[in-house]
């Protein structure tokens, strides 16, 4: 084999990678949670409070899981709710959820953002939607 077809198929190889690499990442995460069962059912200000607390102890609790938190709707934005000001869920679907609205939302924590105290959850699902 010479040089040039080598190297060809060592960067065909490492595009390769770097796809699935890319694919797993951003799409492999994703799960059912609508036929998910909570592991954890709490409140928007109980949920940030252990956050904002202890944060490691928080997430080796909660990161990953699929959680169900009630709380207030304080800001929509498309497919973005916030609850208490603290809980930002990203939801599958537009939201029909207004300012002021009393939410259950089930969705998978994702993290603590330290510098926004904010809590983030993806995959979210209002529960009366």
């Amino acid at each position: 084999m010479n040089k040039k077809r080598k190297i060809l198929v060592i960067v065909v190889a490492i595009v390769a990678v770097l796809f699935i690499g890319y694919n797993y990442i951003m799409y492999g995460g994703a799960r059912d949670l609508k036929s998910e069962k909570p592991e954890f059912t709490t409140t928007a200000t109980s949920i940030f409070e252990e956050f904002s607390t202890n944060n490691d102890s928080a997430t080796k609790k909660y990161i990953n899981k699929a959680v169900e938190i009630s709380g207030e709707v304080t800001a929509v934005k498309d497919s973005t709710i916030t609850l208490n000001e603290k809980v930002n869920c990203q939801l599958q679907t537009l939201s029909k959820a207004k300012i002021g609205d009393k939410v259950t939302i089930k969705g998978r924590v994702t993290g603590y953002d330290d510098l926004l105290e904010e809590l983030k959850l993806d995959q979210c699902i209002n529960n009366k939607e």
